[in-house]
């Protein structure tokens, strides 16, 4: 029997409480089996990131406390561009008892077409859309999870001000100390 996992992918530079929530909301929602957080290795539009082990162990911290979520190394592993449908080839390669599904926020359908090859990642992988505010799309009918945005965590962070509604108090205790956001 395939293991049903969803994958949720991103920058989590850092992950704050509305990837949790979209966590929750997969295992709580959807046909799963197991959510895993996986942090971009490279981001495919050339954000600039804090280095991967950061947001590897800011999300290792921040999945700690929920049961079926786990942290997936698998961007890494997969190298290349950072595109997703070399991780969902990789995955059908290396793990093929998975079956997987790609949790994306409402934001990403009306951008698919900049995505390489999009076509090819709904082959391989179910979509599971998730609503974003200012992002009403007909695959996404379900309410707004969160307003929190990890550019709007950044900011508050180099400010100096307080992000303890908006990212898990390790999380936000292992940027500080790492010094990852300081302004």
């Amino acid at each position: 029997m395939a293991l049903r996992v969803a994958l949720l992918g991103g920058s989590f530079n850092p992950p704050h409480v509305g990837h949790l929530m979209a966590a929750y909301w997969t295992l709580a929602t959807q046909d799963v089996d197991k959510v895993w957080l996986m942090p971009a290795f490279r981001h495919p539009f050339g954000k600039e990131l804090v280095p991967f082990e950061h947001r590897m162990a800011m999300c290792e911290l921040a999945a700690r406390d929920l049961a079926k979520v786990e942290v997936s190394r698998i961007e890494a592993e997969v190298g290349g561009e950072g595109r997703t449908v070399e991780t969902l080839e990789f995955l059908r390669r290396t793990h093929p008892e998975i079956e997987p599904s790609l949790v994306v926020g409402s934001d990403v359908i009306p951008e698919r077409d900049k995505w390489y090859r999009f076509s090819r990642v709904q082959e391989l992988a179910k979509l599971i859309v998730i609503h974003r505010a200012g992002y009403d799309v007909p695959e996404a009918p379900g309410p707004v999870l969160a307003e929190v945005s990890s550019t709007e965590v950044r900011r508050r962070m180099a400010a100096g001000e307080d992000v303890s509604l908006w990212v898990p108090r390790a999380v936000e205790a292992y940027a500080r100390a790492h010094g990852l956001y300081a302004g």
